[in-house]
């Protein structure tokens, strides 16, 4: 990952302010491919009444996502891709990761399978 330590120190400061006790890297970043023109995409947990992204005062360029608020194939790739860039509770981490990536193993077949089937129809023009 290759993220500016004054930027993940600003939105580090930014997310515990607003009460989020985990955050992960997720996207380009996270896995390295950064360009002039890249965002910064950041998920965050909170232990309980989690605010709206756009409720919390991030800096300029981070795209916050709130990790209770996501569909399970967003979710799914932060579980398996996402970098951390807080965890000031390891324990809620583990549970959300380990469970998120359990159940996006497990029902990634059918996403798939849905999104091939779609692109086959489109193909023949239906």
């Amino acid at each position: 990952m290759n993220l500016d330590a004054g930027v993940a120190d600003q939105v580090t400061a930014a997310l515990r302010a607003a009460g989020a006790r985990f955050a992960l890297v997720f996207g380009s970043t996270a896995r390295g491919e950064t360009h002039a023109q890249s965002d910064l995409d950041v998920a965050a947990w909170w232990p309980s009444n989690p605010p709206s992204a756009w409720e919390v005062d991030v800096p300029a360029g981070v795209d916050l996502v709130v990790l209770h608020r996501l569909p399970l194939e967003l979710a799914g790739r932060i579980a398996l891709e996402g970098v951390v860039l807080f965890d000031d509770e390891p324990p809620a981490r583990v549970h959300w990761v380990a469970d998120t990536r359990k159940i996006w193993l497990d029902e990634r077949w059918r996403f798939e399978a849905a999104q091939r089937e779609y692109l086959e129809t489109q193909a023949r023009g239906r």
